[in-house]
C-alpha cells in the first residue's frame, strides 16, 4: 500500500525517532512511505543513516495544531496529491488533528498516532471533538496516553499500545563514575521538560561554589541538552538566565541520543512540570548503563521500574520531589547498584511486537472507513 505520513516537527526528538521505527515497520511490510513534514530538518538524513526508502516532503502548508503558530490554522486545510493518493494516510502526533474531518469527508483511510498526554481542558476538548466520533484506529504511545484518550470518550477497542522499538542488548554496563557527579537533563526545552526546575533543585542541594573556582571543586555537574520549538525560545532564555552564573551547569545544545552522551555523565534525570506520554529517556539510557531518576507518574513511570529507573511521586512540592530523588539517585549510582538484565527488558521492545500491532491497526485503517455525518437543516 502507499502510505502518506503527516508529522507536525522535522526533527531527531522522541515522536520523531519513534516515527523512524514506524516507518522501518511499513517498508518491511512492503509498504511504500511519503512523510510530510511542515518544515526542513534532520528527518532525510536519518531516514539514509538507517537506510529506510522513504520520501520526505516539506509542506510549509502543513496544518499543524500549536499554540505557538497557531495563526497557521486560519489557512484552507488541503490533501496534497501525496495524501489524496494513499492507500492509508498516518496523523502523527496530536498536531495533525485537524486533518480528521478532512479525511472522514473524503473517506480516507486513515490511523492517528498519539504521543502526547494532555489532560488540560483544551487538550480534553481536543480529543473529544475530533477523536471521540468516527471508527478510525488511533495509537497510544502508553498506557497512560490511552487512559486518557479512553477518559475523553475514545472507545477502548479503538485503541492500540505500541511500544518503541530497540535493538536487544547483551551486557548492560555502567560507565566510568566522574568526578564530580555529572546529572544530565535531556529533552526538548519548552518550560515542560525540566530543565529548569532540576536545575534549580541542585542549586537548592548544595551552595554555589564562587565562580572563580573549576567545576572540580563542587561535588555535581548539571549538562543540559535540547533546544525549544520556534516560538519557545522564551524557556530556554529562563534556563538561560538561571544558570549564567553557576559553573556546575552547563547548556550544550541539541544531543542526537543518550548513547551519544553516555561517555560524559553518570545519570539522566527526568522531571517534566507535567506528566509526559511515554519515557523514551530512561531506556535509552538504561541501554548503555546508565540509571535514571524521574517522576512516578504518566509514561516515564510506567518504564522507569521496569530498567531501574528511581521512581518518585508528584506533589505540591516539585523541588523538594526532585531534590530526594536526586540524592537516592546518587547513593544508587555510586553503590554501583546493578540495572535490570536484558532478558527482562529486551522483550517488551522488540520490532517483531511492533509489527503485530502495526498489521492489525493497518488492517483495521484501510476498512471502508464511515462517512462523516452531517446534519440537514
Amino acid at each position: 500500500m502507499r502510505i502518506a505520513i503527516l508529522h507536525g516537527n522535522n526533527d531527531a526528538y522522541g515522536a520523531s525517532r519513534v516515527l523512524i521505527q514506524e516507518i522501518s515497520c511499513l517498508l518491511s511490510l512492503g509498504h511504500t512511505v511519503a512523510v510530510i513534514v511542515p518544515n526542513p530538518g534532520p528527518l532525510a538524513e536519518e531516514f539514509d543513516q538507517a537506510g529506510l526508502a522513504a520520501t520526505v516532503i516539506v509542506d510549509p502548508g502543513l496544518a499543524v495544531l500549536r499554540l505557538s503558530k497557531i495563526a497557521d490554522l486560519l489557512h484552507p486545510i488541503r490533501l496534497r496529491p501525496e495524501i489524496a493518493d494513499a492507500d492509508v494516510v498516518v496523523l502523527w502526533t496530536l498536531a495533525l488533528a485537524a486533518y480528521i474531518p478532512l479525511l472522514r469527508l473524503k473517506r480516507k483511510s486513515f490511523y492517528l498516532s498519539v504521543h502526547e498526554l494532555l489532560p488540560s481542558r483544551l487538550g480534553n476538548l481536543l480529543v473529544r471533538l475530533l477523536l471521540a466520533p468516527g471508527r478510525f484506529p488511533v495509537c497510544a504511545c502508553s498506557e497512560a496516553t490511552a487512559a486518557w484518550l479512553e477518559r475523553n470518550g475514545v472507545a477502548r477497542t479503538r485503541l492500540t499500545v505500541t511500544s518503541p522499538v530497540f535493538d536487544p542488548v547483551t551486557t548492560v554496563r555502567a560507565p566510568t563514575l566522574h568526578a564530580p557527579f555529572t546529572l544530565a537533563v535531556v529533552g526538548r526545552v519548552n518550560g515542560r521538560r525540566g530543565h529548569l526546575e532540576v536545575a534549580q533543585a541542585l542549586q537548592s542541594l548544595w551552595p554555589a561554589v564562587p565562580s572563580h573556582l573549576p567545576v572540580s571543586g563542587s561535588t555535581w555537574r548539571l549538562l543540559l541538552f535540547g533546544a525549544p520549538f520556534p516560538g519557545q525560545e522564551s524557556a530556554l532564555d529562563a534556563v538561560m538566565h538561571l544558570i549564567e552564573s553557576d559553573p556546575r551547569i552547563e547548556y550544550r545544545g541539541e544531543a542526537k541520543s543518550v548513547a551519544a552522551i553516555a561517555g560524559e555523565i553518570d545519570a539522566v534525570a527526568c522531571f517534566p512540570s507535567m506528566p509526559e506520554s511515554f519515557g523514551l529517556v530512561p531506556v535509552e539510557a538504561w541501554r548503555v548503563g546508565v540509571r535514571a531518576a524521574g517522576f512516578a507518574d504518566g509514561g516515564p513511570g510506567e518504564v522507569l521500574p521496569l530498567v531501574g529507573g528511581i521512581a518518585v511521586a508528584r506533589t505540591d512540592a516539585p523541588m523538594t520531589d526532585i531534590s530526594t530523588a536526586i540524592l537516592t539517585l546518587e547513593r544508587s549510582v555510586r553503590a554501583r547498584e546493578a540495572l535490570p538484565e536484558p532478558s527482562t527488558v529486551n522483550p517488551l521492545f522488540t520490532k517483531e511486537r511492533r509489527l503485530t500491532l502495526l498489521t492489525q491497526v493497518l488492517k483495521r485503517a484501510a476498512a471502508r472507513p464511515t462517512r462523516l455525518a452531517v446534519r440537514s437543516r
